[in-house]
C-alpha cells in the first residue's frame, strides 16, 4: 500500500502527462499501468499527515514511557553505589549516636554528674548501655558537672520524646543512689 499527499500526487500527476504530451507518444501506452507501481493508492491532505504523524509520535513517546529503557552496566553501577552511599549515611550516623552514648556512660561510670539530656539520651538510645554504667558507677566523694555532649538537634529530639513521657528524665544522683544502696546491702 502506498501513502502519499494530495499535493505530491498532483504534482506528480503534472508531471506525468507533460512529457507525454511533448515526446507524442500514443494515448494506448499511457493507459496502461506502470509494472513497478502497486494497485492500491491512498491519498490524504496535508492535514491528515501531520495528524497521523502526530498520533504516530505520540503513540512512541508513551510506549517510550511504558518500556523502562535498557539498563546497562553503568546504570547498574551508579544505582549500587547510591545504595551504598544511603547505607553508608545510615551508620554514619549511628555511629555517632553510639559515640555519645559511650561518652556519656564514661562519665556516669567515674560518679560525675550528667546532664539530664544526655542520661534521657543514653536511655532511649542505648539502654544496655545505661544499666551497665548505672550498675559499675563508682561512688565519687566530689563529682564533677559533666558538659552535655548532645547537639542541638540531638537535645531537641530527646525533649520532644521526654515530654511525652509525663516530665524530665531521674537525675543521676537519684537514680544512681538507689541501685548503688541495694547493691550494697546485698
Amino acid at each position: 500500500m502506498e501513502l502519499r499527499s494530495t499535493r505530491e500526487l498532483r504534482r506528480n500527476a503534472r508531471l506525468e502527462s507533460t512529457p507525454a504530451k511533448k515526446a507524442g507518444t500514443p494515448a494506448k501506452t499511457q493507459a496502461k499501468p506502470a509494472p513497478d507501481q502497486p494497485a492500491d493508492k491512498l491519498s490524504l491532505s496535508r492535514q491528515a499527515v501531520a495528524y497521523v504523524e502526530g498520533q504516530s509520535r505520540r503513540m512512541w513517546a508513551q510506549d517510550q514511557e511504558r518500556e523502562p529503557r535498557p539498563r546497562g552496566p553503568l546504570d547498574a553501577i551508579m544505582e549500587a553505589m547510591e545504595s551504598k552511599k544511603k547505607e553508608l549515611d545510615s551508620m554514619e550516623k549511628k555511629l555517632d549516636v553510639l559515640r555519645k552514648c559511650q561518652k556519656i556512660a564514661a562519665s556516669i561510670m567515674k560518679g560525675n554528674r550528667v546532664p539530664p539530656e544526655d542520661l534521657q539520651y543514653l536511655m532511649n538510645n542505648d539502654p544496655e548501655g545505661y544499666k551497665l554504667a548505672m550498675a559499675m558507677r563508682r561512688p565519687n566523694p566530689d563529682p564533677e558537672d559533666e558538659k552535655s555532649v548532645l547537639d542541638d538537634e540531638d537535645k531537641n529530639g530527646v525533649r520532644a520524646e521526654g515530654t511525652e513521657g509525663g516530665g524530665e528524665g531521674p537525675s543521676v544522683e537519684a537514680a544512681g543512689g538507689g541501685e548503688i544502696s541495694a547493691a550494697a546491702e546485698s
